[in-house]
């Protein structure tokens, strides 16, 4: 039976059987710093401080989550790093200003439980009703307080 099981895994790995996302599950704290360059506005750097929850994916390989729900990121797995799918979007409000971001590329690389997480892609700010379209990137750090 160990050989029907093993087959199976091969078969059908991206439903389950993987166990390199095992190493990736549990709660991050992130910190670093978002760079916005929106014309209109400026080019402001922004630091950050999150908290993100990583679970399995029922599509892709990991689900990042920011546990005060502004954000859920999609994942895959690849050797050492996830790779974020493209088109995921965060929101969220400062000082009076809406904040929406889309991502266009980013990876996670994780080692002994602390690692670097990149991302770019479009940030839109709405002020007073008009909305000023810009880029964004992040240069953060994530580190597991808890499995």
């Amino acid at each position: 039976m160990p050989r029907l099981s093993a087959l199976l895994c091969l078969l059908f790995l991206p439903l389950g059987c993987d166990s390199s996302r095992e190493g990736w599950l549990g709660l991050y704290e992130l910190t670093g710093t978002a760079h916005y360059s929106i014309p209109g506005l400026g080019h402001l750097s922004s630091p950050l401080s999150a908290t993100f929850r990583v679970s399995e994916g029922t599509a892709v390989d990991l689900l990042l989550s920011d546990v005060a729900g502004g954000c859920s990121l999609l994942a895959r797995v690849e050797r050492e790093r996830a790779v974020l799918e493209p088109g995921a979007s965060c929101a969220w409000s400062q000082e009076g200003v809406r904040f929406s971001l889309s991502e266009v590329h980013g990876t996670v690389a994780l080692s002994e439980g602390r690692g670097r997480f990149e991302m770019a892609g479009r940030v839109t700010a709405t002020v007073r009703g008009t909305l000023y379209p810009g880029e964004f990137f992040q240069n953060a750090t994530l580190t597991r307080v808890e499995p």
